[in-house]
């Protein structure tokens, strides 16, 4: 079992030097198909929880539950090597989940190169049990195997009209388009 879980990853790896080689970078439009059963007049409802000011929310990401940091200040979605190798070593992520690479600045300026893959379903889990389902969307994948797992304005701006943070009561209320 080691040597297959050995093998997974370095087949990761390799795909993520293959892409990050190419020339020619792949560009994708971004579409994110979002249904709920929150009707727009009503508010979802997300829990959150906070550790050292930084809030986390949680999330099925193709059905594996994972808490994710609300970041409003990060453009897009964020995944670790580490959760994209899990998902793609249980068949979550497929090999035409690859989409190619992207440059990418991160909060210290400087300028990375990552993978991008398609995340066929993101659902925000609210306060009901209910969800908030995105379809098809595109998530970096950092090269670092311990990154933090970011939800970003890429979703929150196609799921909500607008949002507010309640850090009494630690919900933040979704106007769902």
């Amino acid at each position: 079992m080691r040597k297959n879980n050995i093998f997974v990853f370095a087949f990761i790896l390799q795909c993520f030097f293959l892409l990050s080689s190419c020339e020619s970078k792949k560009k994708h439009s971004v579409y994110i198909d979002v249904d709920t059963n929150i009707s727009n007049e009503e508010l979802a409802e997300v829990p959150y929880r906070e550790v050292g000011g930084v809030k986390f929310v949680h999330v099925k990401v193709n059905g594996v539950g994972w808490d994710m940091i609300f970041d409003t200040g990060c453009s897009g979605t964020l995944l670790s090597l580490s959760e994209a190798r899990y998902l793609f070593e249980k068949g979550l992520l497929v090999e035409q989940d690859f989409l190619g690479t992207t440059q990418s600045q991160i909060a210290d300026g400087s300028i990375v190169e990552n993978m991008v893959v398609n995340l066929r379903k993101v659902s925000i889990i609210t306060n009901e049990g209910n969800s908030i389902d995105c379809y098809n969307v595109p998530a970096t994948v950092s090269s670092k195997i311990k990154a933090p797992l970011l939800l970003g304005n890429e979703v929150l701006d196609e799921v909500a009209y607008d949002y507010t943070v309640d850090n009494t009561r630690k919900v933040i209320s979704f106007n769902v388009k």
